[in-house]
């Protein structure tokens, strides 16, 4: 979809914007933890359960973002595979010769076009689960932005009352 992402409900809300009875709410939070599907890998089920744990501290796990954790942590695990064996590469592009020697094209190694792809997967992923400072902020989960006031760390507590 394209334009600006949607405002959430409860924002409209105190905006007193009127498509506020017209917006759907997140969705219902799993009863119980959500669990990893048996057949991840051992890396992707680490992955899966650190990922519900910090959907769930931001309030935005819904019960219906189960396939959207686990295929994030699926291509998480291809793409830190791929980031690994770039490490121990010395290029990231295979040069192709013609017959006579000369250099005909260049092109990514598999890794290379692996961890791409896998990257832009995972950004899109990252979106949709609310992954970065501007996406959280654009989810609007109700996070209090803390901020450190120099006079209090020059003065102490003294200077705040």
């Amino acid at each position: 979809m394209k334009g600006r992402p949607p405002k959430p409900k409860h924002i409209l809300e105190l905006t007193g914007s009127r498509r506020a009875r017209d917006r759907e709410e997140l969705g219902t939070a799993p009863e119980a933890a959500m669990q990893p599907p048996a057949w991840l890998k051992p890396r992707a089920k680490q992955i899966f359960e650190r990922l519900v744990e910090w959907l769930t501290r931001m309030g935005t796990l819904a019960e219906t973002d189960e396939h959207v954790v686990t295929r994030y942590c699926v291509v998480y695990v291809q793409w830190e595979y791929a980031a690994q064996m770039l490490q121990q590469q010395d290029a990231t592009y295979v040069e192709v010769l013609a017959p006579d020697g000369s250099i005909r094209f260049s092109r990514a190694t598999a890794m290379a076009t692996q961890a791409r792809e896998c990257g832009e997967q995972l950004r899109h992923l990252e979106t949709v689960l609310g992954l970065t400072p501007a996406d959280r902020t654009r989810l609007g989960y109700g996070a209090v932005k803390v901020v450190a006031d120099p006079v209090d760390a020059l003065f102490g507590d003294s200077a705040a009352s």
